[in-house]
């Protein structure tokens, strides 16, 4: 008997040990797997619309998990409104958009967009179950992935819930370093349009330091409602900061500047790109920013571009110009 029960107890244990070694096998994939879904092996500033990048995103969500069919929608930048911007099974797609223009109408689309994780629900238009995960980065809504089920899938479990939002997560980062590659490469009013879409300050400033344009919201945290084109950058600064800024501005022109037209300046070595924070002098006060200038060619000159941002909202800005000063 007492072999018996031993014999059951050492059984129980190889039992309970084998499922923690699965159980820590597939904790390890899924983190090799996580790591790896934010690599799309896509050159974003070759593209020039956004269909490779969909189709390598759908085809890492194919790594978690099958679906029927999958869709992603992006957002209109110019009406604010969603359009089907890729389908794998175009078979599928007018009964997609069917059944998104109900989820529209139900509220259930609204409810994707708040809750920036996976939401499944049923369709009638396609008599399956949906999953929706919105596109989403720090500072807007860039579109929505849309999953159709096949018939009696089982529910996904947490891990693969969690790894479907890494991938989502990076496809709107990577749809909005496209959105701004593509408006960096078109330049002109679709620039300025597209800046003026943009939750942080956007300015250009020519060699001699003046400003050439700047969004609203640079606007506003010069004190300058209207418009502070052709004034100086450096006059928006405390005194204090003047020569600091000044010479990196000239450090950073320097850097596409032939070197013997630099070397007079007497200048520390020139970098591709600056950022720091300095101080304003507003009519309201002192105010401290972060500043992001990259030195950028643009039809035969020099042009400085320019992030500006309030110091305390840094992370914010810091996210946005990561793509915006290649």
């Amino acid at each position: 008997m007492k072999n018996r029960t031993a014999s059951a107890g050492e059984e129980c244990l190889e039992n309970r040990v084998a499922r923690l070694e699965d159980q820590a096998r597939f904790t390890l994939d899924a983190l090799e797997l996580a790591a790896s879904l934010g690599d799309f092996k896509v050159s974003i500033s070759s593209l020039h619309d956004p269909t490779l990048l969909l189709h390598e995103v759908v085809s890492r969500v194919a790594t978690i998990t099958s679906f029927t069919a999958s869709a992603v929608y992006l957002v209109d930048e110019g009406i604010s409104d969603f359009y089907l911007a890729y389908s794998d099974q175009q078979e599928w797609n007018d009964k997609i958009e069917s059944a998104i223009a109900s989820f529209i109408d139900s509220g259930m689309f609204a409810f994707a967009l708040r809750e920036g994780r996976p939401v499944v629900v049923h369709s009638v238009e396609l008599q399956r179950r949906v999953l929706l995960h919105v596109l989403e980065t720090s500072s807007r809504v860039r579109g929505m992935f849309v999953g159709v089920f096949p018939d009696g899938a089982k529910n996904l479990t947490a891990i693969e819930m969690a790894l479907l939002s890494i991938v989502c997560k990076n496809c709107a980062s990577a749809v909005e370093v496209f959105e701004l590659y593509k408006c960096f490469r078109s330049g002109g009013e679709d620039v300025v349009a597209f800046s003026e879409s943009l939750p942080v300050g956007f300015l250009d400033i020519d060699e001699s330091g003046r400003i050439l344009f700047a969004n609203k919201v640079a606007g506003k945290l010069l004190d300058s409602v209207a418009t502070p084109e052709k004034r100086h950058f450096i006059d928006f600064l405390v005194a204090e900061e003047r020569d600091r800024i000044e010479s990196l501005l000239i450090s950073c022109l320097a850097f596409c500047m032939p070197r013997q037209e630099y070397q007079a300046e007497a200048l520390a070595k020139p970098q591709s790109t600056m950022r720091t924070q300095t101080v304003l002098d507003s009519v309201n006060g002192q105010k401290v920013v972060s500043l992001h200038i990259t030195p950028l060619v643009r039809n035969g000159g020099m042009v400085l571009r320019g992030i500006l941002a309030p110091a305390d909202e840094t992370p914010t800005g810091e996210e946005q110009i990561e793509g915006m000063s290649l």
